[in-house]
Order: structure tokens, then sequence, then C-alpha cells
């Protein structure tokens, strides 16, 4: 078992003292030796040597023990400094004592203490110091972030409205004010794509122009708000017979276009009758007057161009006008033929 600094200081002590008190018994058992040689008496000398022998060991103990406690209460007080040290407490005051090794080492290490807590202070400070940083970077965060978030918002708002009203001009570029129906350009937009997506041997689309019979005297005779509210009507019949207000267009004036994908000649001209037959038999303006409608009606197979398609149904439609109006008129080819 490993002798603590306490049993290693007693034993290196009583070394010491032993050794200094074996020479102090040397030099008694030396003079009593002299005394019992001139005396001659040897149980003297004995006696002697006994003595010398104790005094050497009870001074030997005594002068051990008074110099281990002098160096343990110096350790001791080292110790209680590094413990306090250590929890951060106040270094216990020193005890007088004199100048010597021990002394010098607490004198060191009481500096060593001081220069410690003085950075352990600047440390805190420090630590501080950061940490108000660190909230005053947080709050300014929190400010930006804010603010942002606002812009953001507000330029959202602002793209949102930019886009509803680039739709509306969108729409109106497409669309016709008056009866809400595409406009001429819009439904040649979509004649142009339905035609490249034509396949021979299928069904191809059917275009019905229809125009109001004497809306010139209408507009004369009534006014031009009477002759709105004529187009308007029609429009909605048309719309209601095409089945999808995408596929009906003004085309220009009094004129409308009707689209019908997918339809062949026949089937168109039988459509085209019934919106003639429907529109003759509208009521417009609580019935105080009534509007006729004459129709051209072509087809447009694959492979022909769009162009040469709408020439044929605007013949298809000069025909008809010239047939009495209020007739519909097909175009198969360079063919035309009445169907009312």
């Amino acid at each position: 078992m490993a002798f603590g600094i306490r049993q290693r200081l007693l034993v290196s002590h009583l070394f010491a003292v032993v050794v200094v008190a074996g020479a102090f018994g040397a030099v008694v058992y030396w003079v009593a030796a002299e005394q019992v040689a001139r005396a001659g008496n040897l149980y003297t000398l004995r006696l002697y040597a006994a003595l010398a022998f104790c005094v050497c060991v009870l001074a030997a103990l005594l002068l051990s023990r008074h110099l281990a406690k002098r160096f343990l209460a110096r350790i001791t007080d080292l110790t209680a400094r590094c413990r306090a040290l250590a929890a951060g407490e106040s270094l216990p005051p020193r005890k007088p004592g004199p100048r010597d090794e021990f002394d010098n080492l607490s004198r060191e290490f009481d500096a060593m203490a001081g220069r410690l807590r003085h950075s352990a202070q600047d440390r805190e400070r420090a630590h501080a110091a950061v940490r108000a940083a660190n909230a005053r970077l947080e709050s300014r965060v929190r400010e930006r972030t804010a603010e942002l978030e606002a812009a953001t918002a507000q330029l959202k708002k602002e793209i949102e409205g930019r886009v509803h009203v680039e739709t509306l001009l969108a729409e109106a570029a497409m669309t016709d004010g008056l009866t809400g129906l595409l406009n001429r350009r819009a439904m040649l937009e979509m004649l142009e794509q339905a035609a490249t997506q034509l396949k021979p041997g299928v069904a191809g689309l059917s275009v019905i122009v229809a125009d109001v019979d004497h809306f010139k005297r209408v507009n004369d005779v009534h006014g031009h708000d009477t002759g709105d509210r004529v187009l308007v009507a029609v429009a909605s019949r048309l719309i209601e017979l095409a089945g999808d207000q995408q596929h009906v267009a003004r085309w220009g004036g009094e004129e409308f276009l009707v689209l019908l994908p997918g339809m062949r000649l026949s089937e168109a001209c039988r459509r085209a009758e019934a919106m003639r037959r429907d529109v003759a038999q509208t009521h417009i303006d609580g019935g105080a007057m009534q509007v006729t409608l004459s129709l051209g009606v072509a087809e447009l197979n694959a492979g022909e161009k769009l162009d040469g398609c709408l020439r044929r149904c605007d013949q298809a439609l000069y025909k008809a006008k010239d047939a009495g109006r209020n007739t519909v008129v097909a175009a198969q080819g360079t063919m035309f033929a009445t169907l009312s």
C-alpha cells in the first residue's frame, strides 16, 4: 500500500532526526566510555549506553513530531487554498510563518490564483459582451425579417395585381367586348391549332359562318343600341346551340363563326339549320323584333389549307344571301348546295 504525503514526511523527518540523535547518542556513549575506562566499572558503561539509547530515541521522536507538524501545517494550508481556488471561493488568509520555500510557494500560488480570477472575470465579461451582441443581432434579424416579410407580401400583392391585370388584358385582347365571345384573332389561333391536329382518315372539322340579315337596316331604323342587343341575343343562342362558348366567335361586324371539331359536313349542315330556325323564332326586346341568319358551311379535311376552307365558307355565305337570306348553303369542294 503506497504511503501518503503525511507518512512520507514523517518517515523522512524521523530518519533525519534519528541520524542526528544517533550522533548525539554516540557522543554521550563515548564520554561515558571514557569515564568507565578510568573507573573500570563495566556495569556503569552498560547503564550509560542504555540511557544514551533511550535519550536518542526520545529526542528523535519529539524532534520528528515537531518538524512533521510544521511541514503538514504548511501542506494543509496549501491544500485548502487549492480547494478554494477549484471551488471558485475566496482564498483563506495566509498564516504567518518563516520565509522559506513553502512560504514562497504559497505566495506564488496566491499570485497565480489572482491571475486566474482576473482571467475568469475577463472571460465572463467577454461572454456577457458576446451574449449582448447576439441579442442585438437577433433583434436586428427579427426586425429585418419582419421588414422583408412585409416587403415580400407587398410585392406578392403587386405581382398578383399585375398578373390579374395582365390576365384581364389578355382576355380583352382575345374576346369581343360586346358579346363576350372570342374575337377573330383568338378564333384564328384556335382554328390553326385544330387544323394541325387533323389526321388522314379521321373526321376533320367543320365551320359555320353566320351573318345577321339586314343588320344595317336594324341600326338605321332602331338605333345602334338595339343593334347591339340583337348581336348579344344572337351570340347567346349560338353559344347554346354550339354547346361551348369557346367554339363561337364574333367574326366581324354582324358575322359569327362557329367551330365544330370532329364533325362532318352533313352533321354541320344540320346544326346550321337548327341555328337558323332557332334564331328566326327568337323574340328580341320583348317580342318587338325578330331577325334571321344567313349561314355558310364548309368542312376542313386533313392536308387542306385553312384559308381555302374559310374562303369556301364565305362563298357559301354569299350564295345564302343571294338566295334570299335566312338560308343555309353548304360548300362541297367547288359545289354549293342550298338547304333552306
